[in-house]
């Protein structure tokens, strides 16, 4: 549910333990403690023991480390193959200032934010010498009765290195072997790794220990494989071709795209008499994959020296995993898998390289808002509303208000000509030749809204992470449903006579899909299943394809995770993934738009990709009608309804700067509902849903929506009925705009259109925002009217 981010680590805890997020140094809050499931009394923690000295040189050596709140640790210093000297060692509850947060490692749609991982108890290791091992340190810790790790769990140990904190933290060891019951105390040993190992002189290393129900990717020595992958086929324009797909590796799990428009069955279904499902954001957290390094190249010298660059990644036993050419920012990237243990030797003879531009760590997962009003016909019913409020809409009346806020049906109204303009400008309801990317979980291509040719193209990109092997197809479908709401709010079939209008009218969709098929974890806010993230190798794939093959003029992306940083070894755009951080420089460079979900955590700091230079980055409105809402407020009435940010939408700092394009970013309708059970319809946006869901079997219902009739309720309705949701969040506002800036340059010349530029098309759009008078509103609410009058040219302007 969005609005209270929640621990899925699989730990029971049935002796309150002290707490604490891997990371410090303010970089982002705490994570709810696991459930409690007994309630003794909390003991008094114990002062945190004392530092000990280790010997290290010749010969092994255990030491104990003390107990902390009933814990108890010890680590034993392997032989040195290099240096003499002393270790300075301490078991912690915490880490030390300025170390990053410790993020579960995928980025969902919906779940879009920073939600860290919990960690069970620290030990810091600072060495007087530089010392070498040939295998790893090994430690062992133990528990007091009543703390147990629950089924299918497993702890692990992670390592933060100050001599390379761009990389952040990385999994070190794991799983640990774990003994003895929650009865009697349980004992969890991590056993020695043959890997080189070097520990500068007098740095402070920390090793962070944490448990996790899903399995952590701890680096394995990369597999015997042919340098060069299996060349990826160009897509084609075809909505429907035969596929081609260069992989099915993880068929059985999930990471395998899909090989005909119809892989899912139809699955319609819903209770009847609802009028949609209601769905609530979500929110989630990155790290890289420590196993793979992005290479990047001056284009032009690696185009001269492929040849003997294939070489040297041989020599170190390195395995080359995909390769993007991105023309427009001159930059060649190529992603290897690099043996376990020699990361960070790997990476620092990459930078003495000629060419090298960058190396860093990557793999992260993205965890799936004046003319008189015209409604085109033959009219949509949603759009056209149920005889509600101001809106055309109620608490209790469903339709589009998140459309009538942002003036959809006045933008549209240029294109008659009765209009201040006196002429008429027939693409105001937007052009098929303006193609819009939805990079997503897919989109039912068989649902009315988004048939009859919206869609263009579609394409898949899904990398199996127990491979790096990526599967590609020409089909996209959606078992999720997310990716088909997106669209629909972005340029569903707009007068059709059926159901819901789209931002962008009649524009085109090129769709991609680069989730996996996800699995009934995915309902959970926090899961770190990697079936419900997309790894960024394949965000930047559909980013290169939409550019290079497709030629798109907007990217809506909702999805996000990690964070945007500088002169910390960020990738270019500041993104926290320098293989999507290239992708979407090059985009940039390219001079196509690109519009990204700001987050959904609530706190100041955009997500990647919305935080890359020259992004979009979109934030979520809500209106509260006197009625409790996700902010726990009861301003406004149901005859006035206020407009506000979202309690759950991040924000840039400062988080205000009304009109002016130097803001962070804008927001648009995304709802703000107090959850799942909240039945006042203003609160959600309601728009389309897949009608090919995920089902582990017939009576799963966790990724339905509402397929069996449009409101009112009928017994005489007739198909076609839209498959449609309630949904909340920043990846609900994000297709507002993407949709908007599609219809603006549809009416102002297509792709020769004065605001076909990331630059243009934001000082436009800020420029022409309402202003709802809240502190996180970046530029303020996306005026779409407003902002088509001014393109326009129409001096008889709308208000702000």
């Amino acid at each position: 549910m969005r609005g209270a981010v929640r621990s899925n680590l699989g730990l029971v805890f049935l002796v309150a333990i002290g707490l604490a997020a891997c990371g410090g140094g303010g970089g982002g809050g705490s994570v709810t403690p696991p459930t409690t499931t007994a309630a003794p009394s909390t003991p008094t923690p114990a002062p945190t023991p004392q530092a000990v000295s280790i010997a290290a040189g010749s010969s092994a050596s255990t030491t104990a480390l003390g107990t902390l709140a009933g814990q108890a640790g010890s680590l034993t210093v392997p032989v040195a193959a290099s240096g003499a000297g002393n270790v300075t060692a301490q078991l912690v509850a915490g880490a030390p200032a300025g170390s990053p947060v410790l993020q579960s490692s995928a980025r969902l749609p919906r779940a879009i934010g920073g939600s860290q991982l919990s960690a069970i108890v620290f030990i810091t290791f600072t060495p007087s010498v530089t010392l070498t091992f040939a295998s790893t340190p090994t430690f062992t810790f133990t528990f007091p009765a009543g703390f147990a790790l629950a089924s299918g769990a497993q702890a692990d140990i992670a390592l933060y290195d100050p001599t390379q904190a761009a990389s952040g933290w990385q999994t070190f060891l794991g799983p640990g072997a774990v003994s003895g019951s929650a009865a009697t105390g349980i004992a969890i040993a991590f056993a020695a790794v043959a890997r080189s190992v070097t520990f500068q002189a007098n740095q402070t290393y920390v090793f962070c220990l944490f448990s996790t129900a899903s399995t952590v990717t701890v680096p394995t020595p990369a597999p015997t494989a042919t340098p060069t992958p299996t060349p990826r086929p160009t897509p084609t324009p075809t909505p429907t071709p035969t596929p081609t797909p260069t992989a099915t590796s993880g068929a059985q799990s999930g990471f395998a795209c899909p090989n005909s428009a119809t892989s899912f069955a139809v699955a319609r279904g819903g209770s009847d008499g609802a009028d949609a499902v209601r769905r609530s954001a979500r929110h989630h957290g990155a790290t890289s994959n420590a196993g793979l390094l992005a290479v990047t190249y001056d284009r032009g010298t690696a185009l001269g020296s492929e040849r003997s660059i294939s070489a040297r990644e041989s020599q170190l036993n390195a395995m080359l995993v995909q390769r993007y050419d991105f023309p427009q920012s001159n930059r060649l990237v190529r992603v290897i898998a690099v043996p376990a243990g020699q990361t960070t030797s790997i990476m620092a003879f990459m930078r003495s390289q000629a060419g090298v531009q960058s190396v860093a760590l990557t793999g992260e997962r993205r965890y799936s808002s004046t003319a008189s009003a015209y409604f085109p016909t033959p009219n949509d019913p949603y759009f056209v509303g149920f005889t509600g409020g101001p809106y055309l809409q109620s608490a209790t009346l469903p339709g589009q208000w998140d459309m009538h806020a942002i003036g959809l049906e006045h933008a549209f109204g240029y294109s008659q000509s009765n209009n201040s303009l006196g002429v008429a400008k027939p693409n105001a309801l937007g052009i098929p030749s303006v193609k819009i990317a939805i990079i997503d979980t897919g989109v039912d291509s068989t649902h009315p809204e988004l048939s009859g040719g919206k869609i263009v193209a579609q394409n898949c990109f899904i990398t199996n992470p127990n491979t790096n092997v990526q599967s590609t197809s020409n089909f996209s479908t959606d078992p999720d449903g997310h990716g088909t709401d997106v669209a629909g709010i972005a340029a569903a079939s707009t007068g059709n006579g059926l159901g819901f209008a789209g931002a962008g009218g009649n524009v085109s969709i090129v769709a991609y899909r680069v989730f996996p098929t996800p699995d009934d974890n995915c309902v959970s806010d926090t899961s770190n299943d990697p079936r419900c993230g997309a790894d960024t190798a394949d965000i930047a794939a559909a980013i290169n394809d939409a550019v290079q093959n497709q030629h798109v003029s907007v990217i809506s992306m909702s999805l996000g995770g990690g964070t945007c940083g500088s002169g910390r070894g960020f990738a270019p755009n500041g993104d926290s993934d320098p293989v999507e951080g290239a992708a979407v420089a090059n985009a940039i460079l390219a001079g196509v738009i690109v519009v990204a979900a700001s987050g959904n955590s609530g706190t100041s700091g955009v997500d990647a990709p919305a935080c890359d230079t020259s992004v979009i980055a979109v934030g979520a409105s809500a209106l509260a009608d006197g009625q409790p809402n996700g902010a726990g407020n009861s301003l406004g009435s149901a005859g006035t309804p206020i407009e506000y940010v979202a309690s759950y939408s991040n924000y840039g700092s400062p988080g205000a700067n009304v009109n002016n394009s130097s803001a962070w970013g804008i927001v648009a309708p995304g709802g703000d509902p107090t959850g799942g059970t909240d039945n006042d319809n203003l609160h959600w946006i309601e728009n389309i849903w897949t009608s090919t869901p995920y089902q582990s079997s017939s009576s799963d219902t966790n990724f339905l929506g509402e397929c069996t009739d449009d409101y009112p309720n009928s017994s005489s309705k007739t198909p076609p009925v839209d498959c449609r949701t309630l949904i909340a969040g920043t990846s609900m506002a994000t297709p507002h705009v993407a949709g908007a800036v599609a219809l603006i340059l549809s009416a102002t010349g297509g792709s020769s259109s004065p605001y076909q530029s990331p630059t243009a098309m934001k000082q436009l759009l800020c420029q022409t925002a309402h202003d709802i008078s809240d502190a996180h509103e970046g530029c303020g609410r996306l005026n779409l009217y407003r902002a088509m009058a001014v393109a326009l040219g129409d001096t008889a302007l709308p208000p702000l």
